[in-house]
């Protein structure tokens, strides 16, 4: 039985309420390999979608090392595009660093990814029914504040 959630370090990854979605508790610093566990993890649960959308609480995100960002770069053909991402409870420094990443990862992947950063887990899950309509109705990506 293939399980719908993982710890990984600190952090924990699971399959959301939908199955096109992977949702993230990221507590502390992200180690490089932390960051290929997620990838990990992603190519397992998402095989054979067309698209995967990321949400997760960031309230005690430590640090995106620079070569974690790098374990991004590299894994990130390998797993489905991600075609929308919502942080709740992100620090400034949080967000800088996360809307950075994302936009590499953009462009090195050319994924028509949104991103958005919410308040609540509430304001996330709206967030992620919203995008879900624009993907169905095949809209493109705007990125929100």
């Amino acid at each position: 039985m293939i399980e719908h959630a993982q710890r990984i370090g600190r952090h924990t990854a699971r399959v959301g309420e939908h199955d096109d979605t992977l949702e993230l508790t990221l507590r502390g610093d992200v180690a490089p390999d932390e960051a290929k566990q997620v990838f990990d993890f992603m190519a397992s649960r998402f095989a054979g979608r067309s698209y995967v959308l990321v949400t997760g609480d960031m309230s005690e995100l430590g640090h995106i090392l620079a070569e974690s960002r790098r374990v991004v770069m590299r894994e990130a053909r390998r797993v489905p595009q991600i075609r929308g991402l919502v942080y709740y409870r992100a620090s400034f420094g949080a967000r800088v660093i996360s809307d950075l990443v994302v936009r590499a990862y953009a462009f090195a992947t050319g994924a028509d990814l949104a991103i958005h950063f919410a308040e609540d887990e509430a304001e996330a899950r709206a967030w992620l029914a919203m995008r879900r309509e624009q993907l169905a109705a095949g809209e493109h990506a705007a990125v929100s504040p």
